[in-house]
């Protein structure tokens, strides 16, 4: 199968169409490169909103420079940690697969990888990593209720699919209507219980058969893809207190005022 663009609200129906698009977030996109051994690499992430995103690698190297990548992305919620874990980078196509073990599960997954040229592969920790992981969903169907078990299944290499593509049945525990703003088409955000993890599902309105509602069970065909974040970018999702901030600190900004009907 090739990358679901529709999940994001795009429709890539030929070479034509693949070309349009990847000049498009050539040139509204954040540019990122980083060297290699016989060229550069230059990613180019344009930033649709509510995390949707187009990312568009050039390779540049003595011969020239040429489109070698345009992939759909999304910056999911749902964070991973993986070890062990491993990076195969096919540097001349821009196209990095990384695969790992969550912790608290024995399902090894397989993803893309979007933001290589975002991170430095020489300064990742020997431990686990950090990754935002989501699934890009070709098709999907909503069933009310069903006697199987949740299931997280590889396509490849029993059919003709890419590594990353999974089939998944899980129940829904939240939906969230989203929308391209560059297409208006209506997308869904479906957060799903697959046993011993959840999945962040992304799906376009008009590939989604029934209503999507918490309790049901949704059937789809996804294409696994994620990010990895550095320390800055955890620390730029954290929400809670910073423990390295002073506790007095919290209290300057406190002080009693004076009570409504007092005079001073």
């Amino acid at each position: 199968m090739s990358e679901p663009f529709e999940a994001i609200g795009f429709s890539v129906t030929d070479r034509d169409s693949y070309r349009a698009l990847a000049e498009e977030a050539h040139h509204r996109g954040d540019l990122t490169r980083i060297t290699r051994s016989d060229g550069v690499l230059h990613g180019c992430c344009w930033n649709l909103g509510a995390g949707l995103e187009v990312w568009t690698m050039l390779y540049e190297s003595s011969e020239g420079t040429y489109y070698a990548d345009c992939r759909p992305a999304f910056r999911a919620r749902q964070v991973y940690q993986l070890y062990p874990w491993e990076i195969l980078e096919y540097e001349v196509d821009g196209h990095a697969m990384l695969t790992g073990l969550p912790r608290s599960t024995d399902r090894e997954m397989s993803l893309v990888l979007q933001n290589i040229t975002e991170i430095n592969l020489k300064k990742l920790p020997r431990g686990h990593i950090t990754v935002a992981v989501s699934g890009l969903a070709y098709k999907g169907k909503i069933l009310s209720r069903t006697r199987r078990e949740p299931h997280f299944e590889q396509e490849w290499p029993a059919t003709d699919s890419a590594e990353n593509d999974y089939r998944i049945l899980g129940r829904i525990v939240s939906v969230q209507r989203m929308r391209n703003l560059h297409t208006t088409d209506d997308l869904r955000s479906i957060r799903v219980d697959l046993g011993d993890m959840q999945l962040e599902v992304i799906i376009n309105q008009k590939n989604l058969i029934g209503d999507p509602q918490p309790g049901r069970w949704l059937q789809a065909t996804i294409w696994l893809q994620g990010h990895m974040l550095t320390e800055r970018h955890i620390e730029a999702r954290y929400e809670g207190i910073d423990s390295r901030i002073p506790r007095q600190h919290y209290w300057r900004s406190l002080h009693r005022g004076p009570r409504p009907g007092l005079s001073q």
